[in-house]
């Protein structure tokens, strides 16, 4: 089977890891992502990596577990579409089909970004079963992603990770393990590049780029395949060593800008934790 079309591959190449870039893939139909494999798949997996949320979130609001019912997520995924929910498989790698298919993935990606940042690392895998019109309110993930739309429609609005949509401190805080949501100013409505994707479209979303997805009229499956790089962990390393040179009164350099990577903060958040400060 065909995963990311290789007429993206040039697209994907040039864009990253810097620019938001829609794809194709042809997974539309696989069988490993329809709603009844993905309720099958949602009994097989540990019971903490498989959420439900409310669908009628809002940007700037909270995106509140849904524990209204005792309802198992199978049951929630085979009626989504009257359920008002959003469900999410967390590591769909620990299934190994759909490691097989992560993997697959990521031998076709592979290709367009070593030669930007090398290969892939800590590569994970999401799925989203959402119902008519929920929306994922404005966060940021601390990820490359490519998010590769299955069934139905969405659209999915991304911004610089950058300040204001990107302010340092929640970004700092994340790793000092914050929630990933973020402030939403009315005035974000028409920054935002808005990206709609269809079954057989795939958007690439930068390394901490924020964005908010509002699925449309029917229900909607994504996946999503994310990983790291030697810079982006060294992104994470920066912002976890920052707060502690700033408590010992020492500068802190911010986010490493692309494609500087700060080694000896990395070689001291590595001593932090051997020092039990991290």
């Amino acid at each position: 089977m065909s995963f990311l079309a290789s007429s993206s591959l040039g697209p994907l190449a040039s864009a990253y890891p810097l620019s938001p870039t829609m794809l194709r893939h042809g997974m539309a139909g696989h069988p490993l992502l329809s709603f009844e494999a993905l309720a099958e798949a949602a009994l097989e997996m540990p019971p903490q990596f498989v959420e439900r949320r409310i669908a009628h979130a809002v940007n700037g609001g909270e995106f509140a577990m849904d524990r209204s019912d005792d309802s198992d997520a199978a049951t929630v995924i085979r009626s989504i579409r009257s359920r008002g929910n959003w469900v999410m498989l967390r590591f769909v790698e620990q299934l190994p089909a759909y490691r097989d298919l992560l993997d697959g993935l990521m031998d076709q990606i592979g290709p367009a970004i070593m030669p930007a940042t090398g290969p892939g690392l800590t590569v994970r895998g999401f799925i989203f079963i959402s119902s008519p019109g929920t929306l994922t309110p404005f966060h940021f993930d601390c990820e490359y992603n490519i998010l590769f739309q299955i069934a139905g429609d969405k659209h999915f609005a991304t911004y610089p990770p950058a300040p204001p949509w990107l302010p340092h401190d929640r970004h700092e805080a994340y790793y000092s393990g914050a929630e990933n949501l973020l402030p939403w100013n009315d005035a974000y409505e028409e920054e935002a590049n808005v990206h709609h994707l269809r079954p057989g479209d795939a958007l690439f979303v930068p390394f901490a780029s924020p964005h908010w997805v509002k699925a449309g009229a029917e229900p909607s499956i994504s996946l999503s395949i994310t990983w790291q790089s030697r810079w982006s962990q060294s992104v994470g390393d920066a912002m976890r060593i920052d707060p502690i040179l700033r408590r010992w009164g020492l500068p802190a350099s911010g986010v490493p800008a692309w494609p500087r990577a700060s080694k000896w903060r990395s070689l001291g958040c590595r001593m932090a934790r051997k020092a039990r400060l991290l």
